[in-house]
């Protein structure tokens, strides 16, 4: 993963992603409606990058002594006027989704994710936070080699 910073804007490449919620279901960690997702933190390096520039890394303690801690950080999805833009490729097809169609990829295999992401910071009744927001995403499908013949030939 790589990371850079573009005035307020986190540039993401080679991102990978957890606890997708794309589509807002309801569940013991979500409110119905709430789109979501979460994106891995490789490293100690990358971690701190993101804290010192003020963004909510999540830091989970290791389960087994031999790792290190497990660290992500938590992103919104919220369709208004602001975004976001989301595309999906598979094989040679590109795909803009929209608010109907992105729940699609909640199930789709994922081979790489690159996203934007921008901050909110918000100050109530005396606390201060930073919440991530999906500015655009790029996801590559993983798709099996007879998708992609299939795919080459024109026939799907």
């Amino acid at each position: 993963m790589q990371i850079r910073f573009r005035g307020d804007i986190l540039e993401i490449e080679d991102a990978r992603i957890i606890y997708r919620n794309f589509e807002g279901v309801a569940s013991k960690f979500n409110r119905e409606g709430d789109r979501n997702f979460a994106v891995i933190i490789p490293n100690e390096e990358i971690k701190d990058q993101l804290i010192e520039a003020g963004w909510n890394v999540k830091v989970k303690p290791p389960r087994d002594e031999d790792e290190g801690p497990f660290m992500f950080l938590p992103v919104k999805v919220k369709f208004n006027n602001r975004g976001p833009s989301a595309y999906i490729r598979s094989g040679e097809n590109v795909t803009r989704l929209n608010e109907e169609t992105i729940a699609m990829l909640d199930e789709v295999d994922i081979q790489s994710v690159s996203c934007d992401v921008r901050p909110y910071d918000w100050d109530v009744n005396g606390k201060q936070g930073r919440t991530a927001y999906l500015q655009a995403i790029d996801v590559i499908q993983s798709i099996d080699r007879f998708g992609d013949r299939y795919a080459q030939e024109g026939k799907i």
